[in-house]
């Protein structure tokens, strides 16, 4: 009990008070006792309720400091997986498919850094293959300080959101939706996961995806890791390859014209990950990309049977051939890219050793590089969304940031008070953009914080210095 009430201790109890003073002065005990008793009350219904609020408020707080880390306190409605390392099974509600969503996560020490892993075409419904085929969170283990969050399902669904239902069952399926609105909060409330501060990795199927998430949510992900991946879909070969592979491992017959519409149409364009990999540059985002040579390891030979054998090696020398397409894509883009060396076959033992080979460059850039931009609504003067806003209104704070605060010395300040004041006038490429500086995100990065990030490749920032070279003009006259 609080020293307060140490003062009460040992006092003859009120209701003894009241007693003795009526035996005593029956005829006036209300008029020189009861004011004390009702004194006392007072200060003790009122050192009561401050208690209460006291106690109320470090409860709450520690219940928000408790929401980050602790990896071996499992969250309300969670079970611990078999795999162990810390790794819980949570029901996540996705209002958009209109079901709960098993993820399988395991908690950083405290920091609110968040992994996102991807499972491949062959996705099961109960377990991640970051849980069975790989043991993710062995590879991330306590001393990276990350969330893992490892998505269960989503079988040919090539992470995005359909714009019809898939297969027999017509099933809806939203998985950029729940990825990128839905499960963010419940990471937030439940982990600590900051929604600005992530990682996305994918393999296979959703290694051309992952990047796709990352171009499209660069506010979410700071950096993709792409293994073994198919990134030209935007062409008849590549539809065809879609097709093929939806068909054969789901039955998703319609999969060609209800994910993303006809081939060829726009929806086909947005989601091929190699027409927009300059998004990537434009964010200040960070690309770690792979792939095997196709020839299987002694350990890929013991374990597959002679038939899994050939769709291996064919799988990921027909990878192999699209990861360098890729690569080059990239570079042309200007993109700060991470080429991780890698051999074998289309298999976990290779995705396995990339995760390994790709853990130290993508927890640096979380460490490393600040928020790319906050997730804003950008429109024109009619009101209209504006293509590719989010992208525009971070390029432009890129500009700002390397234009110089004063003028240059080598122009004079106006003392004329009859003439118009000074004022700087922003090159065409930066007048595209639909928001002014003022309206752009605080947290944005500078440029040069982006090209001197030690964990990434050189990048060209020529054309940007090329801009704000002229972005200053003399003052009016």
């Amino acid at each position: 009990m609080p020293s307060s009430f140490n003062q009460f201790d040992h006092s003859v109890p009120a209701w003894k008070v009241v007693g003795e003073a009526r035996h005593a002065q029956p005829e006036a005990p209300k008029r020189r006792r009861g004011p004390r008793v009702l004194v006392l009350g007072a200060m003790v219904a009122v050192l009561s309720i401050a208690l209460t609020a006291l106690s109320s408020l470090l409860f709450s707080f520690g219940t928000a400091g408790a929401v980050a880390g602790q990896p071996d306190k499992l969250r309300p409605g969670c079970t611990w997986d078999s795999s162990a390392y810390f790794v819980q099974n949570c029901q996540v509600w996705s209002k958009s498919q209109n079901k709960n969503v098993m993820v399988q996560i395991r908690a950083s020490e405290g920091s609110n850094q968040g992994v996102y892993l991807l499972d491949g075409m062959r996705a099961r419904e109960d377990r991640s293959a970051w849980t069975t085929d790989v043991k993710a969170a062995q590879v991330y283990d306590r001393s990276t300080d990350t969330t893992l969050v490892m998505p269960v399902g989503g079988a040919s669904s090539f992470y995005t959101d359909w714009d019809a239902g898939a297969g027999d069952k017509n099933a809806t399926i939203k998985q950029e939706t729940f990825l990128t609105d839905e499960l963010p909060a419940y990471l937030a409330e439940n982990f600590g996961v900051s929604p600005s501060n992530n990682a996305i990795i994918g393999l296979s199927m959703s290694a051309g995806p992952a990047v796709t998430l990352a171009e499209r949510h660069p506010e979410q992900f700071k950096v993709v890791q792409a293994m073994s991946g198919y990134y030209q879909t935007d062409n008849p070969v590549g539809a065809l390859g879609v097709f093929a592979s939806q068909t054969l491992v789901s039955n998703y017959t319609n999969g060609i014209l209800n994910m993303w519409g006809a081939p060829g149409s726009n929806r086909w364009t947005e989601n091929d990950p190699s027409k927009n990999v300059s998004k990537l540059k434009d964010n200040g985002q960070v690309l770690i990309i792979s792939s095997g040579n196709g020839f299987l390891t002694p350990g890929e030979l013991a374990q597959l049977a002679p038939q899994d054998q050939i769709s291996a090696i064919a799988l990921e020398m027909l990878s192999a051939v699209s990861t360098i397409l890729m690569q080059i894509q990239a570079a042309q883009s200007g993109a700060n890219v991470v080429v991780l060396p890698n051999y074998g076959g289309h298999t976990w033992e290779n995705w396995g050793r990339a995760l390994r080979d790709g853990r130290d460059e993508v927890t640096e850039t979380l460490r490393n590089t600040p928020p790319v931009t906050a997730k804003t609504q950008v429109v024109n003067a009619t009101g209209a969304e504006v293509d590719g806003g989010t992208a525009k209104a971070t390029k432009a704070a890129l500009l700002v940031a390397d234009e110089p605060s004063v003028l240059p010395a080598d122009v004079p300040a106006s003392t004329d008070p009859s003439s118009s004041v000074p004022s700087t006038t922003k090159s065409s490429s930066t007048s595209e953009s639909p928001v002014s500086a003022s309206s752009t995100p605080a947290e944005a990065p500078a440029a040069d914080a982006v090209s001197t990030e030690p964990a990434l490749t050189s990048t060209d920032t020529s054309a940007t210095s090329t801009t704000t070279s002229t972005t200053t003009t003399a003052p009016a006259r």
